[in-house]
């Protein structure tokens, strides 16, 4: 579809610019007018499926939460939705923001819907989150959905935080672990493999393997780090396929300890996205299809894939679901209570308040049983260490005094 990208000057005499669908750079002209933008550059820019994205920046969720807020209270009040983007424009202090708001803005000036504004920022809004403002808008009730958004960008943004409060402690012990056995194997401990070599005694143990360890450090630390950022590499190179994003999300999902969490992680996401969806109006084939675009894992990407292939068959969401072992008897349960009564939303609710409980509980189970475990790993490798370094020496002066 035809577009232009586009620079120009606003009445005041700001520099501005975005992208516009035009046929040519006149008809760009007369759009940009219409905006009180005085076109001053333009280039060629194909828009896919009427839509583009100018990227200015990755934006944290919660200047996502404090617009939306701010556009529901503001739709609720009476004020017309282009003077509460103009004010919110106005308020913010994050300049990235500031620009797609007064994109969003000229946009909507010149006619086009607020969903279609936002959805040329997808790096700012979200597929759900434009699917969601476009229902409102069709269904006149965009301050509800609007609200209801808020609440579930709170849920992701407290989600988040819990999970990244919960990996602090155990992101240092490794750290630390990590921190202890290179400068050990590194620094220190060389110090002593001369002084051991020296001794006329058999080295235990310990103190032998210690020395492999750190001669293997001291000759091919480069090949370790080969080894790490080819990992590295790997995984973002096949991250990228289809097939590999469903082996490393696969893998994900079996790994001890982890994998339930990232389950039940998952889970939540699917439930949170598809109760918002529904009760903002939008169907269930057309939710699936949003939350295939949206999950964050491939394997459940799939699943849903294929579930909303036989509902449009004719199936009932329970008996699609419930051939997929990624989804749990519990949401089963419930969802096919909500299908036979009618009452699907409010299953999709309770399912989402289960796991509102069910994930801060898990994550400070499995912390509570990680952290320790690491104190023990730090405790081990420390011991390690130090009956490597005195063994030999005991060693010696129990020969030496058997001598005399």
């Amino acid at each position: 579809m035809p577009g232009f990208k586009y620079k120009g000057r606003d009445a005041t005499g700001r520099l501005v610019e975005g992208v516009l669908e035009a046929a040519d750079e006149n008809a760009l002209t007369a759009k940009l007018s219409e905006m009180d933008v005085v076109l001053v550059k333009a280039s060629p820019y194909k828009i896919k499926e009427g839509k583009t994205a100018i990227t200015f920046g990755k934006l944290k969720r919660r200047e996502i939460i404090l617009f939306t807020n701010h556009m529901a209270t503001s739709i609720e009040a009476g004020i017309p939705v282009v003077q509460a983007i103009s004010d919110f424009a106005r308020e913010t202090s994050n300049d990235r923001f500031k620009k797609i708001i007064e994109d969003v803005e000229r946009q909507v000036l010149a006619g086009t819907s607020l969903s279609e504004a936002l959805s040329l920022h997808p790096e700012a809004f979200s597929d759900l989150y434009v699917s969601i403002v476009s229902t409102g808008e069709a269904t006149g009730k965009l301050e509800i959905v609007l609200q209801d958004l808020v609440r579930f960008l709170e849920w992701q943004e407290e989600l988040t935080a819990q999970v990244r409060q919960a990996s602090i402690y155990p992101a240092f012990l490794i750290s630390m672990i990590i921190g202890v056995i290179t400068i050990m194997m590194t620094v220190t401990f060389p110090k002593f493999i001369p002084i051991f070599k020296s001794f006329q005694v058999k080295l235990p143990a310990p103190t032998v393997i210690l020395i492999g360890i750190s001669e293997f450090f001291q000759s091919f630390w480069w090949l370790l780090l080969l080894l790490i950022a080819g990992f590295i590499g790997l995984y973002k190179f096949t991250y990228k396929n289809p097939e590999g994003k469903l082996f490393w999300d696969g893998l994900k999902l079996k790994l001890p300890l982890f994998g339930k969490l990232s389950h039940k992680l998952v889970l939540s996401q699917f439930s949170h996205y598809f109760s918002i969806l529904y009760s903002s109006g939008i169907g269930i084939i057309e939710s699936f299809h949003i939350i295939q675009r949206v999950v964050g894992n491939e394997v459940v990407r799939r699943a849903i894939s294929r579930c909303a292939y036989s509902v449009e068959k004719g199936s009932t969401i329970f008996d699609a679901l419930k051939t997929e072992q990624t989804f749990p008897p519990l949401v089963l349960r419930m969802l096919q209570v909500g299908e036979s009564t009618g009452s699907l939303d409010t299953s999709l609710q309770k399912v989402s308040q289960y796991y509102d409980k069910e994930v801060p509980a898990s994550i400070k189970k499995m912390f509570a049983i990680f952290e320790p475990a690491l104190i023990i790993l730090m405790g081990g490798v420390v011991l390690f260490i130090a009956l490597a370094i005195f063994l030999p020496i005991y060693r010696l002066t129990s020969t030496m005094g058997a001598t005399r």
